[in-house]
């Protein structure tokens, strides 16, 4: 198992695609000779004119605010998964690390980085992947209970996850959307919060024994 260097996020999948706003202000008094007026118009023509086009204005200004925020939360959106993309292969490359120098297992250790792991992974699908109902959200929470006998392996194939993970092309490739790769990156990331979360119930019960 090799220790792979960290991927930096190239885009965020399609959940933070979001539609671009098109403002338009009215232009005012058409260009060119206007007819004459009759002579009794209506006098109220002008303050409607006006008000019109206030309120046109008030409009174009609302949507540019809230194109504004809205680019705020995307940026904000996007640091917070970069952030837990490079997180995670950080704890990722000290598992490793530990693993190859075959050190003692300290289980309060795994407990605490693969809760690391978990609440990273967890945050990053609220962005990448679509909402679902509480009552259909089933696909990652199986429990699975490991010995100590057994939580090598499992930690090993979490490293191996994320390791397939973050090499999705998904993530590499600018200005493409490739729904199948992305598609295979959240199912991946759903297999990391699960191995992750039976990783660190185990740790923990484990920790427990041992004192």
């Amino acid at each position: 198992m090799k220790n792979r260097r960290l991927y930096p996020v190239a885009r965020v999948v399609y959940c933070l695609t979001m539609s671009a706003f098109f403002l338009a202000l009215a232009a005012g008094e058409a260009a060119g000779q206007r007819p004459v007026q009759p002579s009794n118009p209506d006098p109220k023509r002008g303050m409607r004119d006006r008000e019109r086009r206030e309120a046109m204005l008030r409009k174009s200004e609302t949507a540019a605010e809230v194109e504004k925020r809205d680019q705020k939360r995307i940026a904000e959106a996007v640091e917070k998964v970069r952030e837990d993309f490079k997180q995670i292969q950080i704890v990722r490359n000290g598992i490793v690390r530990k693993l190859i120098a075959n050190q003692p297992l300290d289980y309060k250790v795994i407990a605490e980085e693969s809760a690391e792991i978990h609440k990273r992974a967890d945050r990053m699908k609220t962005y990448m992947l679509p909402p679902v109902p509480d009552d259909q959200d089933k696909s990652y929470k199986s429990q699975i209970e490991f010995d100590k006998d057994e939580m090598k392996d499992a930690l090993v194939r979490l490293c191996n996850m994320i390791a397939v993970f973050v090499d999705n092309p998904a993530f590499k490739a600018p200005g493409t959307t490739d729904v199948e790769q992305s598609t295979k990156a959240g199912g991946e990331l759903l297999s990391i919060i699960e191995l992750s979360s039976n990783i660190k119930r185990s740790a923990e019960k484990l920790n427990k024994a041992q004192k």
